[in-house]
């Protein structure tokens, strides 16, 4: 497995994640609610033809953050991404009865329009080619009972390799999500940061290494060397003269 593919990326909301921290648990979701209407066509028709009571899914990206990502898949300033080891994560859904994990496949209508009975396991991983971009990993979990709005998988703290907080978050209420993130149980050594996505130091020096623009000094804060005055004496009044 590659660097590239040792992870999969969540993006979903600050509150989502607080919450999957707290439970422990990562939280499948009825794909009615999705936004492709395509998407879910073809889930309904992979549940229907199956004769399953409740089906679940959760979606994730293979490649690393884009901006693409983040403005779609959460609300700009509350966004956050949790970045899964993926070994460990597959792992552990292998033992689970109902469950199937994998690469979304994009085709074109010409490929799609070649599908057939044989196919109909393929359906809950296929997507047009316009998505291609979102390099989709899901996770689907099949059961006997009805359906409902979410299913929670059991989700160990150690499976989480890292949490990035959306760029658009101030750096100080950053800070303040680190504390909160890694003052839930189990959770004091997550690594936690702020995506520098849209604001990287490291590319502006790039540019001002281009152009020539050099560093401005650095402001020292210098502590006032300690002075040693000497002790006046005050000075004695004279003595009134007694006159006899």
């Amino acid at each position: 497995m590659t660097k590239l593919n040792r992870f999969i990326r969540r993006y979903t909301s600050i509150a989502a994640t607080i919450d999957i921290l707290r439970r422990k648990e990562l939280p499948l979701l009825d794909p009615q609610s999705w936004d492709d209407r395509n998407d879910r066509y073809f889930m309904s028709l992979y549940k229907e033809a199956q004769e399953i009571n409740g089906l679940y899914a959760l979606c994730a990206a293979t490649c690393s953050e884009t901006y693409h990502h983040w403005r779609v898949f959460t609300a700009a300033a509350d966004g956050a991404c949790i970045e899964i080891k993926r070994g460990p994560l597959e792992t552990a859904l292998s033992a689970l009865p109902g469950v199937r994990f994998g690469k979304i496949e994009y085709l074109l209508l010409d490929d799609v329009e070649q599908l057939g009975p044989a196919d109909r396991v393929r359906l809950p991983f296929i997507k047009r080619a316009g998505f291609k971009p979102e390099t989709e990993y899901r996770i689907i979990a099949e059961t006997s009972d009805a359906q409902t709005p979410a299913l929670a998988v059991e989700f160990p703290i150690e499976l989480i390799n890292k949490i990035y907080l959306n760029p658009w978050l101030p750096a100080s209420i950053a800070d303040s999500l680190t504390g909160i993130f890694q003052s839930i149980p189990g959770c004091e050594g997550l690594s936690v940061s702020r995506s520098h996505l849209i604001d990287s130091g490291r590319w502006k020096r790039s540019g001002d290494r281009v152009v020539g623009k050099k560093k401005p000094p650095k402001i020292k804060l210098v502590k006032p060397a300690a002075t040693s005055k000497a002790k006046s004496k005050p000075a004695t009044k004279p003595k009134p003269r007694v006159k006899t």
